[in-house]
């Protein structure tokens, strides 16, 4: 790599971490923006470069948000976390790296952070070249009641009664505590509507195996880290709940493309389809992954890829 660099950024009240990555320092530059809440991304530079060799072609910059891995060093796991404040760092580190490579950013976010990356491009468009946000969380309400609808009629089906039991014991959404929330989501994975492939364990000691081998983090890294994931769950939770980005954000001024798993249950479709029908924006585009769920870009790499090459040709042969 020509470019490798981990660099201390200072966002708003709180020091974050970068690690940015290119073989060319002429290619565009590719934002990252975690899914959450709370995880890390710097983490993930192994198995993004194996699966989808991003780097060929973009400088790209992995980010630990506020709250999140790195970035809870020197003291600021005290520090307040909310959508807000997580856009406007986004808006910032956007800002830093635009004075830095002197270009607009490509972005692309994931779930939350997809979320993160639309209301940052309704306040700065001008900062960005465009937006690719997968599973994006639009409604928080219809993606509670389709994770957990999914969660225990699946649970029901398949005679699962320890599943059935825990997923009756916190009721329906919303689920504004951490515990209730971890359930939800533990069945739902186990059950293939996070990731067609993973269950909620397997995610968890993947999660741990990337943060213990990544020569970024230390041993008191790793552990901030995982106890940050519930910090900011906690934090964030009752924000979430209340997402609506088709009344939020009706207008965007740059191109976006959503990139959508059909087998989704936690940002579900019918909400993605119908943010992609109202919302107005110069170009977008709602592609669809028939095989995956809520992490595409992890369950066909090479579709996800091709996405990213379309959109970086696009934009480059109009400059």
């Amino acid at each position: 790599m020509k470019i490798d660099s981990l660099d201390a950024v200072q966002l708003g009240d709180t020091t974050q971490w970068i690690h940015v990555r290119g073989a060319d320092a002429s290619n565009p530059v590719l934002l990252l923006v975690q899914q959450g809440p709370g995880l890390p991304m710097i983490n993930e530079i192994r198995r993004f470069e194996r699966l989808l060799g991003l780097e060929k072609d973009f400088t790209v910059v992995y980010w630990d948000q506020r709250g999140c891995g790195r970035s809870l060093r020197r003291h600021n796991g005290d520090a307040v976390i909310t959508l807000d404040l997580m856009v406007n760092d986004t808006v910032s580190l956007l800002e830093f790296l635009r004075d830095r490579f002197d270009t607009k950013l490509y972005v692309a976010g994931f779930s939350l952070g997809a979320t993160i990356g639309v209301y940052a491009a309704a306040q700065r468009p001008d900062l960005l070249a465009a937006l690719v946000a997968v599973g994006t969380d639009i409604d928080g309400e219809a993606a509670g009641n389709s994770a957990y609808d999914f969660a225990l009629s699946t649970a029901r089906q398949r005679s699962n009664t320890r599943a059935t039991r825990q997923l009756e014991a916190i009721g329906p959404p919303p689920h504004l505590d951490v515990k209730q929330f971890g359930t939800r989501v533990r069945w739902a994975s186990n059950f293939g509507g996070v990731t067609t492939n993973e269950t909620y364990g397997a995610v968890v000691r993947g999660l741990l195996t990337s943060l213990m081998r990544s020569s970024d983090y230390s041993p008191g890294d790793v552990l901030r880290s995982v106890r940050g994931i519930t910090a900011t769950q906690a934090a964030l939770l009752p924000e979430l709940a209340t997402l609506d980005l088709v009344h939020s954000v009706p207008r965007l001024d740059v191109p976006v493309v959503m990139v959508q798993g059909r087998l989704d249950r936690v940002a579900p479709g019918d909400a993605a389809q119908r943010y992609a029908s109202t919302l107005e924006a110069p170009s977008k585009e709602l592609v669809w992954f028939e095989n995956s769920a809520h992490s595409p870009h992890l369950e066909e790499p090479e579709k996800y890829r091709d996405v990213l090459m379309r959109v970086r040709a696009d934009l480059l042969a109009k400059t």
